[in-house]
């Protein structure tokens, strides 16, 4: 297995994921992703059906701690055959970067507000109690939660201020506000990396706007949450797009050497739209 790490903004830094060594027995593929004490499956690789290698790009990769990863593959009958060894990776990162997990291509870059995640709460479901005759209470809980209602105020210029509100749906468009934040090391906040939160409000407020100037905060108070499940992915290269480009399949076949490098022309997406 290949990381292959991209930093630039085309649509966020990423890395992109080659499995070639596939046993032949193999039906389907899961990759994980550990990273900050959690695994996770990749997006758009779970269950993942293969032939004889796998690509996938994952925009949900955290900045500036070692992020492994490795495969789990399955048979025809669903048996798991057993996992590759593991890969990591640390990607270098000075910007936050936030999106939709289910829209990458809508990615902002921001900066915490001096206010923000300076008090970071995960509670316990659960009361203490005093029975009848004990002098102190006595503890009876759940499991600890996630963070729970921390300040995301971020600082963004009027590009990103929109691209964050996006991220949110439209008049036309709705979507699950459910935002994937990627700390960068600009950013001293002891936040979860990455930290999915759940957002039910935006309050966008002026820094130097109405003096002429690019800059607005965007209040968010928000709640770690699970993501859109994996399986749920944006395609980022069609059929379409590779048929914008290229006029006929001979010239498909003549610029690339095998399906694998077909699946890998992420440069592209979009071009069928």
């Amino acid at each position: 297995m290949s990381i292959i790490p991209s930093l630039d903004s085309a649509p966020c830094p990423r890395v992109e994921i080659v499995v070639t060594d596939i046993h032949p027995n193999a039906s389907t593929v899961t990759v994980f992703r550990s990273a900050g004490g959690r695994e996770m499956p990749v997006r758009g690789a779970l269950n993942a059906i293969v032939d004889s290698a796998l690509t996938r790009i994952d925009f949900e990769v955290p900045f500036g701690i070692d992020a492994s990863y490795r495969v789990q593959m399955f048979n025809s009958s669903g048996a798991s055959m057993g996992y590759s060894s593991a890969t990591t990776v640390n990607l270098d990162v000075q910007e936050t970067w936030v999106h939709n997990p289910l829209d990458p291509w809508g990615s902002a870059v921001v900066a915490f507000d001096d206010g923000a995640a300076r008090s970071i709460q995960r509670p316990f479901e659960g009361d203490i109690v005093w029975p009848q005759g004990r002098t102190v209470g006595v503890v009876v809980s759940g499991q600890r939660r996630g963070i729970q209602d921390v300040v995301l105020d971020v600082r963004a210029d009027i590009d990103n201020a929109d691209k964050l509100q996006a991220m949110f749906g439209s008049y036309g468009e709705r979507t699950t506000p459910v935002i994937c934040f990627r700390i960068g090391s600009r950013d001293r906040v002891r936040l979860p990396r990455p930290l999915f939160a759940g957002v039910l409000t935006l309050d966008e407020r002026d820094m130097n706007y109405n003096i002429g100037g690019d800059l607005v905060t965007v209040g968010m108070t928000g709640s770690e949450v699970d993501p859109p499940t994996p399986a749920l992915v944006v395609p980022l290269l069609t059929r379409a797009d590779l048929n914008a480009y290229y006029p006929t399949r001979a010239a498909l076949n003549a610029d690339n050497a095998s399906r694998l490098a077909v699946n890998r022309r992420y440069d592209l997406a979009g071009n069928g739209s």
